[in-house]
């Protein structure tokens, strides 16, 4: 490519590729320290930043504070959540970072409006409804049929739900990754959430009365699949070599929600996880093991997933009330 070149010159524009492919290369482990859906979900933001800066003729970055005070302002007018908000600020300021700007989020005028927009619009999360165990066994009824996507759909909502697993590990999950064990199931994750390092984690499903392993084996053995994707689409009896996506299965959920008698608007890809959190607290579960259940390092973030009846646990009003 540069045999034309001087030989300095030439030697130069070699370095010069070589360069910029290292630099390709560190953009690619920057962004690999975020999982895909959140490099997606805040590429989407910035692209909002953007637009409402054009819209106004506004520079996007860096911007002024009162520009980001404009915007997280123009959202909470919209409507928008105070999670939304967040997000967006997360986004803006991380744009700012990687093109080698000081962050205007963390202005004090910006802080004093996020504060505000926080003090203003802060309410109690909306979250999904929980799918507990007698909930789950109620959609099971359901969801009735021996052809493909029926034998699927009970496998992967009692799997979700018996593994605590997120709706994007279970779409993840290949065939070597489920092993049986005499008492039950071993999932591996390769990846996950809190697992951004790709380290590993195993998490034990129990064989007992909602039958998991028996579903799942249910399933592998109708689709006849043996390795790769464990759930794949599976329209009209046609198996799909692709895997489902985290969205596919929050639709199948609603939907096999809906055709027991549940309000599908209150259902959510973790309703499986919730359900498990609030059952496992029902049952008188140590705290403790419910968050090693679902991997999650603080036992605040467990419990922001069960329901209110883990309220009633060892109540002070035992005895008198």
């Amino acid at each position: 490519m540069h045999d034309n070149l001087p030989a300095p010159v030439a030697g130069f524009a070699v370095a010069l590729d070589g360069l910029q492919d290292l630099d390709q290369a560190v953009r690619g482990f920057a962004a690999a320290s975020r999982s895909a859906a959140t490099q997606k979900a805040y590429a989407s933001d910035w692209r909002d930043f953007e637009a409402f800066c054009a819209g106004h003729g506004l520079a996007s970055c860096p911007a002024l504070g009162l520009t980001v005070a404009r915007y997280l302002t123009h959202l909470a007018t919209l409507g928008r959540n105070v999670s939304t908000i967040n997000r967006r600020t997360a986004a803006i300021a991380l744009a700012h970072r990687m093109q080698g700007f000081d962050s205007p989020t963390g202005r004090e005028d910006v802080r004093q409006v996020l504060a505000g927009i926080r003090n203003t619009l802060g309410r109690r999360p909306n979250k999904k409804k929980a799918l507990t165990a007698d909930l789950i066994v109620q959609v099971i009824r359901k969801t009735r049929g021996q052809d493909l996507a029926a034998v699927r759909d009970r496998a992967m909502i009692l799997l979700a739900f018996g593994a605590a697993l997120r709706r994007s590990e279970l779409v993840a999950l290949d065939v070597p990754d489920i092993e049986r064990h005499r008492r039950g199931l071993l999932i591996r994750l390769q990846r996950s959430k809190t697992d951004q390092a790709g380290k590993g984690q195993t998490v034990s499903v129990l064989d007992g009365k909602l039958k998991v392993p028996a579903a799942v084996e249910a399933w592998l053995k109708a689709s006849g699949i043996r390795d790769g994707p464990v759930f794949r689409g599976a329209d009209r009896g046609r198996l799909s070599p692709h895997r489902l996506t985290a969205g596919q299965f929050a639709r199948i959920l609603k939907a096999r929600c809906e055709a027991a008698g549940l309000d599908p608007k209150a259902i959510g890809g973790h309703s499986t996880r919730r359900g498990f959190a609030t059952s496992a607290g029902d049952a008188g579960a140590d705290l403790r093991l419910t968050a090693r259940q679902m991997r999650h390092a603080k036992l605040e973030t467990t419990l922001g997933y069960i329901e209110d009846g883990e309220l009633f646990r060892n109540h002070a009003g035992d005895g008198f009330l």
